[in-house]
């Protein structure tokens, strides 16, 4: 849908107890024309999204693979993509 942002990809990040998320990160792309990408990042899961914009899928992916790296070493991700886009 033109003028919003489109969810790519989220993901949750879980401690010992598999029921409370440690983390929550999401990946949008704006479906505007412009090519910008954003993610954000609650982390806690229960404090406000901290937000970056980047020119482009490439840069907003690999800070969302550095994300995912970070928060590994303290517990697993569950990630899920829509499945079509």
């Amino acid at each position: 849908m033109a003028g919003f942002s489109q969810l790519r990809e989220a993901g949750w990040l879980y401690g010992a107890d598999p029921t409370l998320p440690l983390a929550l990160v999401r990946l949008f792309e704006h479906v505007d024309g412009s090519g910008r990408w954003e993610v954000r990042l609650n982390s806690p899961a229960s404090e406000p999204s901290q937000v970056a914009v980047f020119d482009g899928e490439g840069p907003a992916r690999a800070e969302v693979a550095r994300i995912y790296a970070d928060g590994a070493q303290d517990g697993t991700w569950r990630v899920r993509q829509p499945d079509a886009y």
